[in-house]
């Protein structure tokens, strides 16, 4: 069974992209975004809420990244599984990534990668051991409508539809570089 989010929590919120915000500042953008839906980014209680406050703020315009053409540098990726950085734990995150211009001027032109991660961790169960590690592959839409149909993808990933009605036993924000 597939829960959408406007069955859940309201009508959707896949619609064009929101306020621009500095690439740094992202993270303390998701918090506020999942405080609007009721979560606290280190005590998430509703998996679909949290995802609800991703789509949003997947959708928030990124100011300092790469902005040429099909560079790839903004998009998303849902990952799940049972990592060793992650004691094991059966995690679900959800990661925006995005490629900003190399501070050090020794490599002008050059990108790194920075994420933007929310992790949720499950207590383990028979139904959620049936997933092996897996992910979406990563989405860099184009424009608004090609970034509605991502997510709208990204919430049928299957793993995500098994803990859907799941709450997480604890989260985490993060900012990380990802070369």
């Amino acid at each position: 069974m597939s829960v959408k989010p406007d069955q859940a929590h309201g009508p959707r919120r896949y619609g064009p992209a929101m306020t621009l915000v500095h690439w740094r500042a992202s993270p303390d953008l998701l918090a506020g975004i999942l405080r609007q839906h009721g979560q606290a980014h280190d005590a998430i209680t509703d998996t679909m809420a949290a995802w609800a406050a991703f789509a949003e703020f997947a959708q928030t315009n990124i100011a300092g990244i790469d902005t040429r053409p099909d560079s790839d540098s903004d998009g998303f990726i849902l990952q799940w599984g049972r990592w060793s950085w992650n004691d094991h734990r059966p995690s679900m995150s959800f990661t925006r990534q995005v490629a900003v211009p190399c501070e050090n001027d020794q490599f002008e032109g050059l990108v790194e990668l920075w994420q933007i991660e929310l992790v949720l961790f499950y207590e383990d169960s028979v139904a959620l051991s049936s997933y092996s590690d897996q992910d979406t592959g990563f989405y860099f839409p184009n424009g608004d409508e090609e970034w509605q149909v991502a997510l709208m993808e990204g919430q049928d990933f299957p793993p995500l539809q098994a803990v859907a009605k799941t709450a997480p036993v604890s989260s985490s924000l993060t900012l990380e570089h990802a070369d």
